[in-house]
């Protein structure tokens, strides 16, 4: 959230600042634990499953830009096995804080693209299930006043 935000902006400022004084020495190392923390963590996703490519991404992975990103990456390789290692390019995302938006709007028209933009064909309903079917039966009785509903009929005396 915004607290996270906040954090990363402040570390980054003291880390580099911007009017030319000197990096915090402690922030600096923070920044140099982190890429090799990231890079070790990206190696193994590496040697396991051999991506093509890894994006770093979201509003941290923007703020922290290009500079953090060559040492994740340097890290990330010295660490994965040769062949994946070789194999990779690890990049930053440009999608920025919609990343995880967009990556979820893409899930329902995965399918579609899959079937080549046609509908899924229809098939027939299948058995209704015991416990639609007994609530099914209760629901009408609530609304046509039969069994089950509360309601009384007297026969006239």
């Amino acid at each position: 959230g915004a607290d996270e935000e906040a954090a990363l902006t402040a570390l980054l400022s003291a880390a580099r600042p911007g009017d030319g004084g000197a990096p915090d020495p402690v922030a600096d190392r923070v920044l140099a634990e982190t890429a090799e923390y990231l890079g070790a963590g990206l190696s193994d996703l590496i040697n396991l499953f051999q991506p093509e490519r890894v994006v770093v991404g979201g509003w941290a992975g923007l703020q922290l830009g290009a500079p953090f990103l060559e040492s994740v990456r340097a890290h990330a390789l010295a660490q994965a096995l040769r062949h994946p290692a070789g194999r990779v390019g690890i990049a930053l995302g440009r999608l920025g804080p919609d990343a995880v938006t967009v990556g979820a709007a893409t899930l329902p028209l995965a399918g579609f693209f899959a079937r080549g933009g046609r509908q899924p064909p229809v098939t027939a309903p299948g058995p209704v299930p015991a416990w639609r079917a007994a609530l099914g039966g209760r629901l009408a009785g609530q609304r046509g006043g039969g069994e089950g509903s509360g309601r009384v009929d007297r026969a006239p005396a």
